[in-house]
């Protein structure tokens, strides 16, 4: 469904394109604010979830008891730090093979999977 453009929204968007990694709600609008888009969070929530049930981005969940959002591109998988809260994307599809091998031993169909990698970053292995 085409989404009728609005300042919020598209400042939203901007916002997941230029970001490196997923963003919280909390993030969007200290974005939406420093760029003079006075939006209330009622507003952006109803945006992000929009676009979410819309297909533009993806809600991921790393365990800190919210979400985060990013547009919606090719498959990857997240590396995420656990001293600093740094996530970083690796792309490439690590499980093509396992996934036909449970086909091939079980006849499960995988149509999706998530998977996230915990741990620690350069920096963080540095300090300990």
């Amino acid at each position: 469904m085409d989404l009728k453009s609005t300042p919020a929204r598209d400042a939203i968007l901007c916002f997941l394109k230029s970001s490196k990694s997923p963003v919280d709600v909390e993030q969007i609008i200290e974005y939406l604010r420093s760029n003079n888009l006075n939006t209330n969070k009622v507003t952006v929530y109803r945006n992000i979830e929009r676009l979410y049930k819309d297909g533009e981005v993806e809600r991921l969940e790393f365990g800190e008891g919210k979400f985060r959002y990013e547009l919606k591109k090719n498959h990857h998988h997240h590396l995420i730090c656990t001293g600093c809260g740094k996530i970083e994307e690796v792309e490439g599809d690590f499980l093509n093979k396992m996934e036909e091998e449970i086909y091939r031993t079980g006849g499960f169909k995988v149509k999706n999977h998530v998977l996230e990698f915990y741990g620690l970053c350069r920096k963080c292995q540095i300090k300990n």
